[in-house]
């Protein structure tokens, strides 16, 4: 150890990266290593510079009727301020065939499958969900790539529950009794039901002519709540999701006609107002003591590692970055747990990012991040820490010619699925003095 001090020495007066590196008696699991500890040399010191930015603006049009779920839901966050989640929908016929102009309507029920995941916020804080229909002279375009920054007038309101507590655990049979699901049922007004009854088999047989009619519903939730919630729900699922119109034939026959959300363009529409909340505070500022990061594309974290391209003549054995959490903060909420999952991205050009190759490569056939980490642990000492390995991407880093641009020595921490999640998570920041964030790195000299 005494011939490397020399070495770290000049670098330190050069102010060319702020770490020291040393042997150590046990690092990863060296007390197995015996007489090839010397091999090795092991820091945590690596110098980072965190900012909380604002998460881009995310894809979430579903053309092709494949996605899980959408968020809907309103929450005020103590530390992260207002959140709101809107789905906005087409749906289609099920069998397009005209309603005969003698049936007699009789009322018209959304019902809405709950997803099994996904959902964040107290379930006991009564919410109010909303129905609006878009408003003439806008619509939902069948085709259309919509943005979760993007949405349309909707003032005309069609149907609403008040003071719903959601139950999403609780698993009913609907419209067979072999199927079960948890699902919320509202009746639509009756004026928008004797219009879709009136439509012609024209209408209903060819797809543009419809769509036209309908443009589209808006489904929302309102909230005086704190935290409040926000709800996944499944439209895809043609089971538990989709409108039934009923109707008398010959005035005694009781029928009915449905339309499915599922084949039909969806997406989600994300507001978050940060004004006066502590993560609002932190946006675009250098985070020293805490970090925060928020799905439903709110924040993400720019990470820096300024003197990366200094470690000159290594290979990296390992780099673990190490994320501890903060839930010790006053008047946190007890339900809202730190994001289960975060992933790293890098820059690919000014408007492009891609995930490092550490994330691509740990993906496993279940969908999970096994080799990567990301997802939170509650370790021995009581604290719960993310582990990110960035071994590979660490390793293109330190290759790096001295003095490149900061640019291709910076890496971005995301909420992973960050349009299906409304997670968020409090971090110790690099220079807090309880569990700074840091990167652990073995490595072996090469010269």
């Amino acid at each position: 150890m005494k011939q490397k001090l020399p070495v770290f020495a000049v670098l330190l007066v050069m102010a060319l990266f702020a770490w020291t590196a040393c042997t150590r008696s046990s690092p990863f699991g060296a007390e197995l290593l015996d007489d090839q500890l010397a091999d090795y040399d092991f820091t945590d010191t690596l110098s980072l510079r965190c900012t909380v930015v604002r998460e881009d603006s995310l894809v979430t049009s579903d053309l092709t009727s494949t996605a899980s779920y959408f968020l809907c839901g309103a929450m005020d966050d103590p530390y992260f301020g207002k959140t709101s989640a809107d789905i906005y929908a087409l749906f289609q016929p099920g069998v397009p065939a005209a309603l005969s102009a003698t049936l007699r309507y009789d009322s018209i029920v959304m019902f809405l499958r709950y997803s099994e995941v996904g959902l964040y916020g107290d379930t006991t804080q009564p919410q109010t969900l909303l129905i609006h229909r878009v408003d003439e002279g806008s619509k939902i375009d069948l085709g259309g790539t919509y943005y979760s920054t993007q949405s349309l007038p909707a003032t005309t309101e069609i149907g609403r529950i008040d003071n719903l507590l959601p139950k999403p655990s609780r698993r009913d049979s609907l419209f067979s009794v072999t199927n079960r699901s948890a699902y919320l049922r509202l009746r639509l007004n009756d004026d928008f039901g004797r219009e879709l009854m009136a439509y012609d088999s024209a209408t209903l047989s060819k797809d543009t002519l419809f769509y036209n009619k309908i443009r589209g519903l808006k489904i929302s939730c309102s909230s005086n709540a704190r935290p409040g919630l926000i709800l996944p729900i499944n439209l895809n699922d043609e089971n538990f999701s989709r409108i039934r119109l009923y109707y008398t034939e010959s005035d005694t026959i009781k029928r009915s006609f449905d339309y499915f959300f599922q084949g039909s363009n969806k997406f989600s529409n994300f507001t978050h107002d940060y004004a006066s909340s502590d993560a609002g505070q932190q946006i675009g500022q250098e985070a020293n003591d805490l970090i925060y990061l928020q799905g439903a594309q709110g924040l993400k974290v720019k990470i820096e590692i300024p003197y990366v391209d200094q470690l000159e003549n290594i290979a990296v054995n390992k780099a673990d970055l190490i994320l501890a959490v903060n839930n010790m903060l006053p008047n946190e909420i007890a339900v809202l747990n730190p994001s289960s999952q975060f992933v790293i991205s890098r820059v690919v050009s000014d408007t492009t990012f891609d995930l490092i190759s550490d994330v691509y490569n740990s993906v496993n056939l279940l969908g999970g991040y096994l080799n990567f980490g990301g997802s939170p642990n509650k370790e021995s000492d009581g604290i719960t820490r993310y582990h990110h390995n960035l071994s590979d991407y660490l390793q293109e880093l330190v290759d790096l010619p001295a003095g490149s641009d900061i640019k291709k020595k910076t890496i971005y921490l995301n909420i992973n699925a960050q349009s299906r999640t409304a997670m968020r998570s409090i971090l110790y920041g690099p220079k807090s003095l309880t569990f700074p964030a840091k990167i652990e790195l073995k490595y072996t000299k090469t010269k």
